[in-house]
């Protein structure tokens, strides 16, 4: 049982330090207004990554949705990433005014139109957290819980040492391109998802 936790917690870890939109959200709120914001986003991102994950381990998993069905909603998520991209373009710098970027609302929205989000919950995790179920009651749930606390560890982590990064970002000349360098992120990503779905449908 503790090899199976050990196991669970590592893939929280590792889907934490997968490179994304969200840890690119992280980041830019980093820049824009310090470690503690960039703290709230990780929080919005658990909470919202949490709830769709209890949805799918609810009910997702009886209906055996086509692939079809994920790509759709991967349009919305392109849509989604490329207005989010050009919000973070058009900073050209920090005054302390900066309104926070990523709210909660953005956030939630980017996770649920998030198709390889679905994906990957449906494909890796949920035959996982099931197996556990069978273990323990509740164990799906489990899963879940033990899984986000490794998401959250890498997560919070990741945003901590980016953060100790940030006076140097925040150098006059440096601080548009940063923000740029983070949209051009936020498009590759959109554009990444694109090549996906355009690959399904014309596969």
């Amino acid at each position: 049982m503790l090899t199976r936790i050990i196991e669970i917690v590592t893939l929280g870890i590792i889907g934490g330090a997968v490179p994304g939109p969200i840890l690119t959200a992280v980041f830019t709120e980093i820049v824009s207004g310090g470690f503690k914001k960039g703290l709230r986003t990780v929080l919005s991102a658990l909470i919202a990554e949490s709830i769709v994950a209890f949805l799918i381990l609810t009910a997702l998993f009886t209906l055996h949705l086509p692939p079809a069905f994920f790509n759709f909603i991967s349009i919305g998520g392109v849509v989604m990433l490329l207005w989010l991209a050009w919000q973070v373009w058009k900073i050209e710098r920090v005054d302390g005014e900066n309104k926070t970027i990523f709210s909660f609302s953005k956030i939630f929205i980017l996770t649920v139109l998030s198709g390889p989000f679905w994906l990957f919950w449906i494909t890796i995790c949920v035959p996982r957290a099931y197996d556990l179920g069978k273990l323990v009651s509740g164990g799906q749930f489990l899963f879940l819980l033990l899984f986000e606390a490794g998401w959250l560890m890498m997560t919070t982590a990741l945003a901590f040492i980016f953060s100790r990064f940030r006076s140097l970002l925040l150098k006059k000349q440096v601080v548009s391109m940063v923000f740029k360098v983070f949209s051009l992120i936020l498009i590759f990503f959109a554009l990444k998802s694109l090549v996906g779905i355009t690959a399904y449908y014309f596969k």
